[in-house]
């Protein structure tokens, strides 16, 4: 189908239907100029999203959604991609917008011969500017990219009774009481603060003894790791993490628990790893390490990981991170098997003078054989802090599932501090605005591009 002639220019309209760029360019009606609005306006500190308002000749219904006689019928749905085109006088063709139709308005004069439809299409800003509520957390949207096994991030609000587990792989992380009964000894939901830019987490109350305890669905796998994030700062404080893995505590068969034990700088300053195995009758416990003053007492965010992995020799692997970096590692000749249930237990109880105080925890993560690198998660955990403002794009938009074209070398554009909550077009514009380049939509796709400060100077003419 050949495109329209309008004056002297020749411009293409085609939309994505059953797969595949269709040609509508003589459905276009040429009784009013094509005006394209795009950039951004004066005084604006915001390009704005890409408008087109064509005219479609709608005779015979070929473009009403409820015709069950167009070759459209099903097909011409809310948000139809759209693209237009220039024919340069070279006989190249240029493209001058990518959108959506978000509607199919009908229109017709009084006769019901004049049937057309006044179609507006927009560009991909319109669709990432609407709703108003604020992204998840930075380390929330990290592990969600990433696939966990089970995941409790334990963000629940002070509504709560329980920590849902958001996978579908697992049962909601309840409190335990001393007569062993679930939601007794509640720990403080939605109260504890990791840091300014993580959601609230749930908090562990001064003063008190507890533990908090899930079950994860058993799966195949080869190597599995743990992650949880805690801010602990009392002298005193004491907290463990248990792993369980699905031996039958038989009178052959051990069943594994792995323990990470924190103790705070009047304790012993330290976190240790240990490992105990319990058959039918007996059981035989090992420490593992000792890592002497790891400095996650300090008051501020921090992120611990265990991964376990099967070494091929009939025993295990293991390896503990902490913020990122391995604090040790080494083998034993224990079977590996798959998690099936978590438990996290705290003493916060000032004794002898040394005062304890309450602990936020949060982000209990079961991951399989590809996580994500421990430092990848721990620079989340930190708001992605010192991430290079046109890094902190991409990985927003990557995120977001939203695609970027870019134009300079995102490397070379200014460090940030850590992501505070906020909108995903906010966020942009905040990288963009600390260096100082422009978000806008690309003109070859139906995405967002990005040019940095740096690539706007010496620009050919």
């Amino acid at each position: 189908m050949a495109p329209k002639r309008m004056g002297l220019l020749r411009i293409r309209t085609e939309i994505f239907v059953g797969g595949e760029w269709v040609d509508i360019s003589l459905h276009v009606l040429n009784r009013q100029a094509l005006a394209i609005s795009w950039g951004r306006r004066d005084y604006s500190s915001r390009v704005t999203h890409t408008k087109v308002s064509p005219q479609i000749n709608n005779k015979g219904g070929l473009y009403s959604t409820r015709n069950p006689y167009s070759p459209y019928f099903g097909q011409l749905t809310q948000n139809t991609l759209v693209r237009q085109s220039v024919q340069l006088p070279d006989g190249t063709w240029e493209y001058l917008q990518h959108g959506e139709i978000p509607s199919w308005p009908k229109r017709w004069d009084l006769s019901g011969n004049d049937s057309y439809m006044p179609v507006q299409t927009a560009g991909i800003l319109r669709r990432l500017g609407t709703g108003k509520k604020a992204l998840k957390d930075p380390l929330r949207r990290h592990i969600d990219a990433h696939g966990p096994l089970a995941y409790w991030p334990l963000t629940d609000g002070e509504s709560a009774i329980q920590g849902a587990e958001l996978t579908g792989n697992g049962s909601p992380l309840r409190s335990v009481g001393v007569a062993g009964s679930f939601f007794q000894g509640q720990p403080n939901w939605g109260k504890g603060r990791l840091a300014a830019w993580l959601d609230p987490v749930v908090e562990l109350p001064r003063e008190t003894n507890g533990y908090v305890t899930a079950t994860m669905s058993p799966r195949t796998v080869s190597a599995w790791s743990v992650d949880h994030v805690v801010n602990s700062y009392g002298p005193g404080n004491v907290t463990v993490l248990e792993l369980y893995d699905t031996g039958a505590q038989s009178a052959t068969e051990p069943r594994v628990q792995w323990q990470i034990d924190e103790w705070g700088p009047a304790s012993f300053n330290e976190v240790q790893l240990r490992i105990v195995e319990r058959l039918e009758s007996s059981s035989s416990a090992a420490l593992l390490t000792t890592i002497s003053d790891p400095g996650i007492y300090d008051g501020f965010v921090h992120h611990l990981r265990l991964t376990v992995a099967d070494n091929g020799a009939g025993g295990v692997s293991w390896e503990l991170f902490i913020d990122g970096t391995s604090a040790a590692s080494g083998t034993r000749a224990t079977a590996f098997r798959p998690l099936e249930q978590a438990l996290f237990r705290w003493a916060l109880v000032e004794g002898g003078g040394i005062p304890a105080a309450a602990v936020p925890v949060g982000h209990l993560t079961y991951w399989g054989d590809n996580p994500p690198a421990a430092i990848d998660t721990f620079r989340a955990s930190q708001g992605h802090a010192r991430e290079r403002a046109g890094r902190r794009i991409e990985r927003l938009c990557a995120e977001q599932r939203v695609p970027l074209q870019v134009i300079g070398d995102l490397d070379n554009t200014p460090v940030m501090g850590p992501q505070k909550p906020g909108k995903f077009l906010d966020l942009l514009e905040t990288a963009a605005a600390v260096d100082g380049g422009v978000i806008h939509e690309a003109r070859d796709d139906f995405a967002l591009a990005y040019r940095t400060n740096r690539s706007r100077y010496n620009q050919g003419m």
